[in-house]
């Protein structure tokens, strides 16, 4: 997977080049991997993935926030450079994550703004309800409540979700040829170099060759409720028109907020995905809460 390097702007580049802290902790017998940008103390601004990415999906968009902000992406257990379980993923564990890597980075406290991709944003409801004196603010970026056996199935290519879904699907021969297999789920259109960025952190050698990082397992039962963030969490909701997150749950989400603390976007043509294919105007909406939350 090769990109052009004069296609890629020099926003995108100067984003990568800024490089993060990295460090871990444990948290409930798991090993939990995270980036840091900013300056502890700073307002704090966490960044959760969605299903079988990681936190690499936010390096050319942290570091644009945090010339004021203390920001941390980090990979859930699961996924990325943090450990897999033996035991089952929920949401409501990776909500403990979220809150326990804040509050390492530096960040837990009021003013923690917390934007989720996806799973990423169920991830961020869930933590609206657990801790409600720590998440007071998400951002929602097109989110769709499936339950597990669809999720499962999606990660089987279609196959019935059971639990003889292997932990690795195979192992590849070289570096080339897993990222040459690398795909979205769902599939869309993306910016190519961003593509090629978020694939190349997918990835690791093992003795037996080349594996995609995350543990195929993780959804097989997640059957944690839906969520809904309480009455007191200012709440901003991203949809790609042609993402996942559908209109109707979108426009529940929003009308739900009777306080007026909702705030609902969709990007015209955008896909599910949108930090790949429309990082900047995901990064304007960010900016926006971020700017109301300055305000408060």
């Amino acid at each position: 997977m090769t990109v052009e390097t004069a296609s890629v702007p020099a926003w995108f580049t100067d984003a990568i080049a800024a490089e993060p802290e990295h460090r871990t902790l444990v948290v409930d017998g798991a090993e939990i991997a995270y980036r840091a940008w900013g300056d502890v103390g700073d307002p704090g601004l966490l960044l959760v993935h969605g299903g079988a990415a990681h936190a690499g999906w936010w390096d050319h968009l942290a570091p644009q926030l945090a010339a004021d902000r203390r920001v941390v992406a980090f990979d859930l257990s699961g996924h990325g450079d943090s450990d897999w379980r033996a035991d089952l993923y929920t949401y409501a564990l990776w909500a403990r994550e979220s809150v326990a890597v804040a509050a390492d980075a530096g960040i837990a406290d009021d003013r923690l703004v917390v934007v989720g991709h996806s799973m990423g944003g169920i991830v961020s409801m869930h933590a609206s309800v657990l801790f409600p004196d720590l998440v007071n603010d998400i951002v929602i970026v097109d989110s769709e409540l499936f339950d597990a056996d669809d999720i499962a199935a999606m990660m089987a290519h279609g196959a019935p979700a059971d639990t003889a879904i292997p932990r690795t699907s195979r192992f590849y021969a070289s570096r080339e040829e897993a990222l040459g297999r690398y795909r979205l789920l769902p599939e869309q259109e993306t910016l190519p170099y961003v593509r090629a960025h978020v694939a190349a952190g997918s990835i690791i050698q093992a003795d037996e060759g080349w594996r995609w990082k995350f543990d195929r397992r993780f959804p097989t039962r997640l059957t944690d409720p839906a969520p809904t963030p309480p009455p007191g969490c200012a709440v901003t909701i991203v949809r790609g028109e042609r993402g996942v997150m559908a209109a109707g749950r979108a426009q529940s989400l929003f009308h739900g907020r009777a306080d007026g603390t909702g705030r609902l976007v969709t990007f015209p043509g955008g896909g599910h995905h949108v930090m790949l294919d429309r990082p900047l105007e995901l990064l304007a909406e960010v900016r926006t809460t971020l700017g109301a939350t300055d305000k408060e």
